[in-house]
């Protein structure tokens, strides 16, 4: 059984996904949620939190999905394709296609900034993770650096981009530009 705060989640990831993060208030989700205002506020007090929560359970979800498959993949690109793919990709794919899907992402920031925060270091622990092995200590970049100008990087390329495909080219050109600078060093 569902409880109350995944119901509540759940309700509201489809109203953002439909009218954008900005058109969306308290009474609306109570409404899509199929509870009260008081019921509602007794579990999230402001719609901030709200979008804390979807975060949350995101990040949840993709750190799931990186165990089960990460460690799996044998070779520096699969690696990496697995992490973009996973924390990248199918987000973007997941959003940019509905009414709402755009103005949330160009927003998400402005509603929970610790959030985006969070996700985005989890993406660059795992790159982190991946990197570590194949980059020589003597290089001009640490591992930490390198990982936290893919993540920013990926920032990029998702707001500019305008479709699925157009991001899955542009991150692959970025692991590509990875790939060659590990392999220049070694």
């Amino acid at each position: 059984m569902e409880s109350k705060e995944d119901k509540i989640l759940h309700a509201s990831q489809k109203l953002f996904f439909r009218h954008g993060l900005r058109k969306v208030n308290m009474s609306d989700i109570a409404e899509a949620a199929e509870m009260s205002r008081p019921s509602l506020y007794a579990a999230f007090p402001n719609k901030e939190a709200v979008i804390y929560g979807i975060i949350k359970q995101h990040i949840a979800h993709n750190h799931a999905e990186t165990e089960k498959q990460l460690h799996g993949k044998k070779t520096l690109k699969a690696q990496l394709n697995c992490l973009f793919d996973i924390w990248i990709i199918r987000p973007f794919a997941s959003a940019i296609d509905t009414e709402g899907g755009k103005e949330m992402m160009a927003t998400i920031g402005e509603y929970s900034p610790e959030g985006v925060d969070e996700i985005y270091n989890a993406f660059e622990k795992y790159a982190v993770e991946i990197l570590r092995p194949v980059v020589k200590r003597d290089s001009s970049l640490s591992v930490k650096d390198l990982a936290h100008i893919l993540s920013m990087a990926t920032k990029g390329l998702k707001t500019s981009s305008s479709s699925v495909s157009e991001l899955d080219r542009l991150v692959s050109g970025l692991i590509s530009m990875i790939l060659a600078m590990v392999e220049s060093k070694n």
